[in-house]
């Protein structure tokens, strides 16, 4: 199993990261008609695509699975990645397959234009997988750079990174907010997010890795999940794929 990477914490990463997230590249004003609430799976291992969709579907949902063709079928810190024909039943089931970078580095720390051919590399790969023009991103680790978020295809309608809030009102389509699934206080954080977005109308993205039993540190409990789902459907919050939420928007 291979380590799992992190992005320096150094006060001047911090700096940059924070400047990053709140430089709008792609300003807009979302509106929704109905609170939505999308669900991601970064990476990702063979249990999302197993057992994530199949909660998702016993819901009446579907997700987006954000994948890095360079780690399929590898052994990662969240175990096993997916299989190009897990990426191929997903997308045949209406699960929206979303690109991250062919291979998965820190986009704050190399160049924009690298990340770009990285992106493009990857968008070629999952193609060859039979999956279809990727039509959102995300940052691998949540990490960008200004000049990255402006330089992103137009084919992309949106880009997600891992700063906690509500998407409505003022947004950056370049770096859509997001809450993780995993970590202390963040399934209570995702639970009063997904009442705040309710009454809103709003638009709450959240996103894990691995689902299971005894899920890692970076990934959800199958109980967990399904409780996230049904608080959803009790609070008549809509689940959709981070593009078909997109073209909903007013």
């Amino acid at each position: 199993m291979s380590e799992a990477y992190a992005p320096s914490r150094s006060l001047p990463a911090k700096l940059n990261r924070r400047f990053t997230q709140w430089r709008a590249a792609r300003p807009v004003h979302l509106r929704f008609d109905a609170p939505m609430l999308s669900v991601c799976f970064d990476d990702f291992p063979i249990s999302a695509a197993e057992a994530g969709a199949r909660i998702l579907e016993d819901h009446g949902a579907r997700g987006t699975f954000y994948a890095a063709a360079a780690l399929a079928n590898a052994d990662g810190p969240c175990g096993v990645n997916f299989s190009p024909a897990h990426a191929r039943t997903l997308a045949a089931a209406g699960h929206e397959i979303g690109c991250h970078t062919f291979e998965h580095a820190d986009c704050a720390v190399r160049g924009a234009y690298a990340s770009l051919h990285d992106i493009a590399r990857n968008r070629d790969a999952l193609a060859e997988m039979g999956c279809g023009p990727a039509r959102t991103l995300a940052y691998p680790y949540g990490e960008t750079r200004v000049d990255l978020k402006k330089s992103l295809p137009a084919r992309f309608a949106g880009a997600r990174g891992v700063l906690p809030g509500l998407n409505v009102g003022r947004a950056d389509l370049a770096h859509l907010r997001a809450y993780p699934l995993f970590g202390a206080g963040a399934l209570g954080a995702a639970h009063a997010a997904l009442a705040q977005a309710a009454r809103r109308n709003a638009w709450m993205i959240v996103f894990t890795h691995d689902v299971s039993p005894t899920p890692s540190p970076w990934g959800t409990s199958e109980i967990d999940l399904n409780d996230l789902l049904k608080a959803a459907r009790a609070a008549g919050v809509h689940v959709a794929p981070v593009c078909d939420v997109l073209e909903r928007r007013r």
